[in-house]
């Protein structure tokens, strides 16, 4: 796991143009264990490493003849593409999984991602051909951003290493803005600002001439599957098993496992346990009297026999969410971002690996939404039981600002974008439960919770791996038979009849409280009450782009009505003010 960076341009670089040195600095977090860089005429590559495999051989960039490489991420199928490579007359100087992608796009080409299983973000330089190739993940773990100008393209695993290179200055995007008001978070195609975008999930990329080409590499395909129940849960036993060995034997470190004591996180750490010979390190993290799930973990924790770990978070330490919030480069208010950085902390000072639970809630059906149509009743949700589809409904209850309110905030209708969907995703006869799935897994997934994970585990030189998010347990688990997910007696039914044959029903079947903070609580603690209304009040930021007045109108409903249900906007609008005053876009 490290952080990339680069340059490329049809005419020849001036090194002096661009601080290249302050680019790769900016990614030190990412990368703490070494640097690396590599210029030709037309490009530049840069790389900052964390050292999961091949400690000694694996620095980076890599150079293979007229091929150079930098890569973040893993790829847990890179000793068997080694051997079939091996066979096809490669060699190889390293045992290091970069090595292993250079050689695969040697052999294949721009096809080169559709052999690769893991979670990553590349870009090769061909100096032969003088083409520039990058790639991203399926699911979007590891981000890669890019800003086109002219003939020359910046590319880097965060926005603040492109803004450091000295020549582009970020120019906030208002479509995009809009965006994170209706989401709480960027779609993740796009960024925060109008001169740099993302390489979507499941997408690469060349640059060849000046010009730049996008095309999507793989799609999550809708074609369900006739299978019993007993079959089925033998196959997901089996997809799971391997793909948690894959994540814990592709690591020359040691992997410990975030352990919340919820479902997926609890079979996640207790198949883990498997494939070592010593405790398994787990991490909890919980919030005092509020939603307080360590003594689940801890219990858990005993059924592994993992050396446990555990945090308590408060709403006061008001430097420590500047920091997270500052350091995600895009306005991003996702209620777990400040503890999702605490965790990861405390586990960075114990592991350089940690699996955990991210993706089984999209695959198992283990959100409210997945079956909130079907339970609503005609008298209070009238309209949308009447006129609204399951999938409408999912994608309407996620408008944090709902669009009145945010035409409000803009003092004007036409700011409204509704550009929240991979369209390409939605081809196809799909019915409302695969429109969730394609929703969930295109934008919600990659723009909130992976961008989350990545952002706050990287900023303390920690790897997170999701078996979740193995690609064959995905295709094989959303082409299921709805009522095997979804059943009469609970959500996500067949994950929780496996962890039934290592866990109590009661600890099983017990109601979901999920990782979020108590956002509403903490609000209305006297210290972050006050930083909140002063943060928000006159001067604010926010102020220059959205309606003052509207602003303090929220502000006097949850402050002095007591409007519970204001309280996520309000938190939306401090992310935001934050990021603003750190960031400084030119709007």
């Amino acid at each position: 796991m490290c952080g990339i960076v680069g340059i490329a341009s049809k005419q020849k670089i001036n090194p002096a143009t661009y601080d290249t040195r302050a680019m790769l600095d900016s990614l030190s977090k990412r990368g703490p264990d070494g640097s690396g860089e590599h210029a030709t005429n037309s490009c530049w590559l840069g790389h900052r490493r964390l050292s999961i495999i091949d400690l000694e051989g694996g620095k980076q960039p890599m150079t293979d003849g007229e091929l150079v490489i930098a890569f973040n991420g893993e790829i847990y199928n890179y000793k068997e593409l080694r051997d079939t490579l091996e066979k096809r007359g490669h060699s190889f100087k390293t045992s290091s999984d970069t090595e292993v992608i250079l050689k695969s796009y040697r052999e294949y080409g721009t096809e080169c991602p559709r052999h690769l299983d893991g979670m990553f973000a590349f870009a090769v330089w061909d100096e032969k051909n003088q083409s520039l190739f990058l790639a991203r993940d399926r699911f979007g773990k590891k981000p890669l951003y890019y800003s086109l100008h002219g003939e020359t393209i910046l590319f880097a695993s965060e926005i603040k290493s492109i803004l450091a290179s000295g020549t582009i200055k970020g120019i906030l995007s208002r479509e995009a803005l809009d965006n994170y008001l209706r989401l709480m978070y960027v779609p993740p195609w796009k960024s925060i600002y109008e001169n740099i975008v993302q390489i979507p999930p499941a997408h690469s990329a060349l640059f060849k001439d000046g010009k730049f080409s996008i095309v999507r590499y793989w799609k999550l395909e809708f074609k369900p599957i006739d299978v019993s129940y007993d079959d089925a849960k033998k196959e997901v036993r089996r997809l799971l098993e391997e793909a948690v060995r894959k994540r814990m034997l592709a690591a020359d470190v040691e992997v410990g496992s975030f352990l919340s004591g919820g479902v997926d996180s609890t079979i996640v750490s207790i198949l883990a346990q498997k494939y070592l010979d010593h405790p398994l390190k787990t991490f909890s993290l919980g919030y005092g009297d509020y939603i307080n799930e360590l003594p689940y973990a801890e219990q858990a924790s005993k059924k592994i026999g993992s050396e446990h770990h555990t945090l308590q978070a408060s709403g006061d330490n008001i430097e420590e969410l500047e920091k997270v919030i500052s350091y995600f480069d895009e306005p991003h208010a996702d209620n777990s971002d400040f503890p999702q950085h605490l965790l990861s902390q405390m586990t960075a000072r114990k592991v350089k690996v940690a699996l955990s639970g991210d993706g089984g809630d999209e695959i198992f059906m283990g959100y409210g939404w997945h079956t909130r149509h079907k339970n609503l009743s005609y008298r209070a949700h009238t309209f949308e039981k009447m006129f609204l589809n399951a999938f409408q409904g999912r994608v309407r209850a996620q408008r944090i600002f709902p669009p009145i309110l945010r035409a409000a905030l803009w003092m004007s209708p036409f700011r409204l974008n509704n550009k929240i969907f991979d369209r390409d995703a939605y081809s196809g006869k799909l019915n409302v439960m695969q429109k969730i799935f394609a929703f969930d897994l295109t934008t919600y997934l990659p723009g909130q919770l992976l961008s989350k994970v990545d952002r706050a585990s990287m900023m303390h030189g920690l790897e997170v791996r999701c078996p979740f998010l193995d690609t064959a347990l995905v295709e094989y688990v959303v082409n299921l038979p709805e009522e095997f997910k979804s059943h009469k007696d609970g959500q996500k039914y067949l994950l929780k009849d496996l962890l039934s044959e290592y866990m109590p029903k009661e600890f099983v079947n017990r109601r979901k409280q999920g990782f979020g903070a108590p956002t509403t609580k903490w609000l209305r603690e006297d210290k972050m009450a006050t930083y909140a209304q002063k943060m928000l009040g006159p001067g604010a930021s926010v102020r220059s782009l959205l309606s003052g007045k509207v602003i303090d109108i929220i502000l006097y409903r949850f402050y002095k009505k007591g409007k519970n249900n204001d309280s996520q906007r309000i938190w939306i609008l401090l992310c935001l003010e934050i990021w603003l005053r750190t960031a400084k876009p030119i709007i």
